[in-house]
């Protein structure tokens, strides 16, 4: 630990309060911790400067303050512990192009991992992943083009679709110009435009009950499903039995019917819950519930929203999918269940579906 070179972290603000309270604020998680500390301690701190060895912070505190070797190497182990100083990097894993690009995203990293080389490689570990997006929709596509700005770089989107003047008011990649154009080419291009080295793999086609998977989720890392036809439950089911199979991690997105607003499902094979322990829950949840004839007859099939709401989703899921590639979090603890938000008090609650042991998809018993 000799030669190491620290520094603050750049998410770290320190304070000083009197009588010698240390308080430490992580700007990026808005986490708080207040410590006492004598001043041998602000001395320390004040010594590391992403400059100094921790030879020099050594030889300079045993000097000034009589300071031992050992408490002071305790002290620095204890400061990394607690996410307050990083090993400065003296190797990038990344391009110094990328390193400027992401420096938001990878600070923000930082704060959740070690120090910032894993920060980077986190980064890294995004960049690589090919991830395939079935149906691009305000919510696919709008997910598609979040995860291209956050450093995703291969992507395979499949949908059938053209552009109808509806679809302007809910994606963020078509104008009037986009009306009668094929969905997966109008987002291939804006991808591009945001990444010229993002690779896409364009399927235009319905996606129908005999269509094998294995083709087109062939070398996928991960998998969203936001595919509303022929309806979403059923796509799903298909699509996280053959996913869960596989052990692919997937998202079910969009076509949440009146839910518009709702986060979406993560789910990790044999962790989480999958798409049939949902089902089993809505079943049981709702085994006494009858829908009422409604009192209009010609309605419009699409269901109504705005724009915001679609994006609150996406944004949600693209969270969630980062959060699980780069494992920022203890997955074994921190995954989310499907959210329902309410427009009328901005309130997000969580359904209460747990992992079923007897699911005879991730059940214990269907465990490769």
């Amino acid at each position: 630990m000799d030669n190491i070179i620290f520094k603050i972290k750049d998410s770290v603000d320190i304070y000083v309060h009197e009588p010698n309270v240390l308080t430490i604020y992580y700007m990026n998680s808005r986490r708080r911790k207040t410590f006492r500390v004598n001043q041998c301690m602000i001395d320390l701190l004040e010594c590391i400067d992403g400059e100094s060895t921790t030879e020099d912070i050594i030889t300079r505190l045993k000097t000034t303050l009589g300071l031992n070797e050992e408490e002071i190497q305790n002290t620095l182990k204890l400061l990394v512990e607690y996410r307050i100083i990083t090993e400065k990097s003296s190797e990038n894993i990344l391009s110094d192009y990328d390193l400027q690009r992401y420096a938001r995203q990878i600070n923000y990293f930082s704060e959740f991992l070690r120090d910032e080389k894993c920060a980077q490689e986190a980064q890294k570990c995004l960049m690589e992943s090919h991830i395939a997006i079935l149906g691009c929709g305000a919510i696919g596509g709008n997910m598609a083009i979040q995860l291209v700005m956050s450093g995703v770089q291969q992507l395979t989107i499949l949908d059938y679709d053209v552009v109808s003047a509806s679809d302007i008011a809910r994606h963020m990649y078509f104008d009037n110009y986009s009306i009668g154009m094929q969905k997966t080419e109008l987002l291939k291009s804006k991808l591009e435009a945001i990444d010229s080295r993002v690779r896409i793999r364009t399927i235009n086609k319905v996606f129908r009950p005999e269509d094998d998977l294995t083709e087109i989720l062939h070398n996928i890392d991960f998998v969203i499903n936001s595919l509303d036809e022929p309806y979403i439950g059923y796509t799903s089911s298909k699509i996280s039995r053959f996913c869960v199979k596989h052990r692919i991690p997937h998202y079910i997105a969009g076509g949440f019917d009146a839910h518009l607003a709702s986060t979406g499902e993560l789910i990790i094979p044999y962790m989480s819950p999958c798409v049939e322990c949902y089902a089993s829950h809505f079943k049981t949840s709702l085994a006494n519930w009858k829908p009422k004839k409604h009192p209009v007859i010609e309605r419009s099939k699409e269901i109504g929203g705005l724009p915001a709401m679609s994006l609150f989703s996406s944004s949600f899921g693209v969270m969630e999918i980062i959060k699980y590639i780069t494992r920022l979090v203890d997955l074994n603890k921190e995954y989310k269940v499907r959210g329902e938000w309410t427009f009328t008090d901005m309130n997000l609650q969580y359904l209460k579906v747990e992992k079923d042991p007897e699911c005879l998809i991730c059940g214990a018993n269907n465990e490769a």
